[in-house]
């Protein structure tokens, strides 16, 4: 069972980055798992834009308490098991993980999309296809940009509670705007398959 919340743009001039785009294009499994491919990437938030830390945690917390309303065994949960949990502290990722250094000073948004290809555009509302086709779209409604590991972003995206064999809070993303190009995040490998790592949520 699971419950979505409503859809939102996280709001405010574009800090947000994004990470691991290819999975916006093409299904891809959790690596070193036989797990159901799925879209989706990261998403990076600086914590010192405090308009959308303080959104999100509004949306997340909204997403927390739907799921105190579920019953798991007889009884309501108090805390989220971690891996579990769709938003990461990326300084906590990186005290306790070798190479995340770059993910400090970020939350992340852990981000799926099932089987729905979230929808990616540039400022003009082209769409950005990096190379992968989306049967039926016209030629005047395609972008010449591609989006990469580290370009800003303006994002939709909504939270989600689930009590299926685990119980936690999902994020799914809807659509994507590239705003501007960023830096390739320092020392990201360029192999998705390299540092997507499991999770329980579906």
């Amino acid at each position: 069972m699971k419950n979505f919340m409503k859809n939102f743009m996280i709001k405010g001039a574009p800090t947000c980055r994004i990470v691991y785009p290819a999975g916006l294009f093409e299904k891809r499994a959790p690596k070193g798992t036989d797990g159901t491919p799925k879209y989706g990437a990261w998403i990076l938030v600086p914590k010192d834009d405090k308009q959308k830390i303080a959104q999100i945690e509004e949306a997340f917390m909204e997403a927390f308490r739907e799921l105190q309303t579920m019953k798991f065994t007889g009884k309501t949960p108090d805390a989220i098991n971690p891996k579990n949990n769709c938003l990461i502290d990326g300084d906590k990722l990186a005290d306790t993980q070798n190479g995340k250094d770059m993910f400090r000073g970020y939350m992340i948004l852990n981000c799926k999309s099932g089987d729905f290809r979230p929808i990616v555009t540039d400022l003009q509302k082209r769409v950005i296809l990096n190379g992968v086709p989306m049967p039926g779209l016209a030629v005047e409604h395609i972008s010449d940009e591609e989006l990469h590991d580290g370009d800003y972003i303006f994002a939709n995206v909504s939270f989600w509670a689930y009590n299926r064999v685990a119980q936690g809070i999902g994020c799914n993303v809807h659509a994507i705007m590239r705003a501007k190009e960023g830096q390739r995040i320092a020392g990201m490998p360029t192999d998705v398959d390299s540092y997507i790592t499991p999770t329980d949520y579906e």
